[in-house]
């Protein structure tokens, strides 16, 4: 295969997921990993993409906007069926962190329509948007970097100040769940926050729909057994949900 053509299948891999590994590149095109290298040097020097540990993800200019965008209308009905569920696993008064995720902006839809009062931790601007529209709720923002397509604020400052509040729960939006892999995603920054997060937090629940099971994205963020339970969809394939219950994850499903 010609280096032009390469490019091509690289670009088509990048432009579907947001990321591609080396590993994956190279089975992909059947070519050594020095081979991938350096095909992801010559598009990186042209701005097709940038490199990060592993591999590549699309320019950020280019592709978590159209991500976002893709993301947030992606799936909608699925996505406000579990926000309803999960939203019962939280009581009034409680303190609760929200990472930032189309999900997580679904769910804060819910708890303006269901609840009085309520303390939420979050990094997102779009969730911290959504809630604001309840003038009962305490909204503490987390301060870092902002990622202006993600709508998402990153960091050690972001991580650290997690750490000062000791919350009932943190309600997890993420790309990829797997057993081999636990949890997993692809937006830069995320993982640790999410960590953050789960060490604050008596109990994690992760609100995924049934499409990211057995999927696995670019960052490890955490270990299956880190998460309390899974809210997802009554579509998950049955084998899976069966190896799911078999190794000790607790799933509720909708419906």
């Amino acid at each position: 295969m010609l280096a032009p053509e390469r490019y091509k299948r690289i670009m088509s891999e990048i432009e579907k997921n947001g990321h591609a590994s080396i590993a994956d590149l190279k089975q992909i095109l059947g070519v050594s990993i020095d081979t991938v290298r350096r095909d992801l040097d010559s598009l990186e020097k042209a701005g097709k993409l940038s490199r990060v540990h592993g591999g590549a993800v699309m320019k950020e200019e280019r592709v978590t906007n159209e991500t976002f965008s893709r993301r947030k209308t992606a799936n909608i009905e699925e996505k406000q069926e579990l926000a309803a569920v999960a939203a019962q696993m939280i009581k009034e008064n409680q303190a609760i962190s929200m990472n930032a995720g189309t999900t997580n902006m679904e769910l804060a839809k819910q708890l303006v329509a269901k609840f009085a009062k309520l303390t939420i931790v979050t990094n997102c601007l779009k969730v911290a948007e959504i809630l604001a529209s309840n003038k009962d709720f305490t909204i503490i923002i987390l301060g870092g970097t902002l990622n202006n397509e993600e709508f998402a604020l990153y960091g050690a400052s972001v991580e650290e100040e997690i750490c000062r509040y000791n919350l009932d729960a943190a309600f997890i939006s993420v790309n990829a769940v797997s057993l081999e892999k636990g949890l997993t995603d692809f937006r830069q920054g995320q993982p640790s926050v999410i960590r953050a997060m789960i060490r604050s937090s008596k109990k994690a629940i992760a609100v995924v729909d049934s499409s990211k099971f057995e999927t696995v994205s670019f960052m490890n963020v955490c270990d299956i057994h880190d998460i309390h339970a899974f809210v997802t969809n009554r579509t998950l394939d049955r084998e899976i949900l069966r190896k799911y219950e078999q190794y000790g994850v607790t799933i509720i499903q909708n419906g």
